[in-house]
């Protein structure tokens, strides 16, 4: 297990971040999607939020990885992916409709809040933080210098944007959801996924700890799972990397192919038996350290 470092924010580098965000919701080009559009005048890019956001879950969250918890993990809505299989799709498609807007010193008050109850960490999701940035850098900027941000986040973001969140975010939290652009565009409605994400991993893991997540999807071993697990084995092996095994459908039960019911069994161990683990220095699965779940031919 990697140890995290000392949590700090930059009070320089936020400040500096929340004026660069300020400025580009006026064309807002935030996120991968670069959508162009006014968020300050209302206008509604592809994450159908404008310059406000909205919080629709907070809790203090004891299933994010181990070294993670608790985790004080915060939802908001809207996202610019959208994922068959998403299990807040509601949220994400119509964010106005979800949630209550928070002052951002209200939420900062929950934050402290949540941290005397155990938290380690503000663990932003949703939906997707990326999109909406400019409120977190305003909720943040009333929280201590010691808070511990992780970015819990699918990269569909920009290089730009990860240089501005350097020195605010401490752990950048990545799903890497495909292993190949095909998959990407049916499933979740985005081009080009495969160069984008293979850019940006490096840059988010200079930027700060970096850990990825990547879900098992029946049928989906090798089109995905061992292209993205090969790709980070090679190019990140020092990044902690978390196997996740307990898909649901959610609206994709109502269709006929593999991805309508869970991970098989006979799937899954085929999935773990092939992931090569001495080719991660440190490789999870389900969050937790894989040498925890005891011999390597039991898994």
């Amino acid at each position: 297990m990697t140890s995290l470092p000392t949590a700090h924010i930059d009070r320089d580098r936020l400040a500096a971040a929340r004026a660069w965000a300020e400025a580009r919701y006026h064309a807002c080009d935030v996120c991968a999607e670069r959508c162009g559009v006014d968020r300050h005048a209302g206008d509604l890019g592809l994450c159908g939020l404008p310059a406000g956001a909205r919080v629709y879950k907070e809790y203090l969250h004891l299933g994010e990885e181990a070294r993670l918890v608790p985790s004080h993990t915060i939802y908001l809505s809207g996202c610019n992916f959208r994922c068959a299989f998403c299990s807040d799709d509601a949220q994400v498609r119509r964010p106005l409709a979800h949630g209550v807007e928070v002052p951002p010193a209200a939420l900062a008050r929950r934050i402290a809040q949540r941290r005397a109850e155990g938290a380690r960490n503000v663990n932003f999701v949703g939906g997707l933080p990326d999109v909406n940035v400019l409120y977190i850098l305003k909720v943040l900027e009333r929280c201590p210098a010691d808070t511990a941000v992780v970015w819990n986040t699918n990269l569909w973001t920009t290089p730009e944007a990860i240089e501005r969140l350097t020195g605010v975010v401490w752990t950048w939290l990545v799903d890497l959801k495909f292993g190949n652009d095909r998959c990407a565009l049916k499933l979740a409605g985005i081009r080009d996924y495969v160069a984008t994400l293979t850019d940006l991993l490096p840059r988010a893991a200079a930027a700060g700890e970096v850990l990825v997540r990547h879900l098992l999807m029946p049928g989906h071993l090798d089109c995905c799972t061992r292209p993205a697990l090969d790709w980070l084995a090679t190019h990140l092996p020092e990044v902690p990397v978390n196997v996740m095994t307990g898909y649901h459908p959610y609206r994709m039960e109502r269709g006929r192919g593999p991805m309508s019911r869970g991970l098989p069994p006979e799937e899954r161990a085929r999935a773990l038996a092939s992931l090569g683990p001495e080719r991660f220095a440190d490789l999870l699965i389900d969050g937790t350290e894989y040498r925890l779940l005891g011999s390597r031919s039991a898994s």
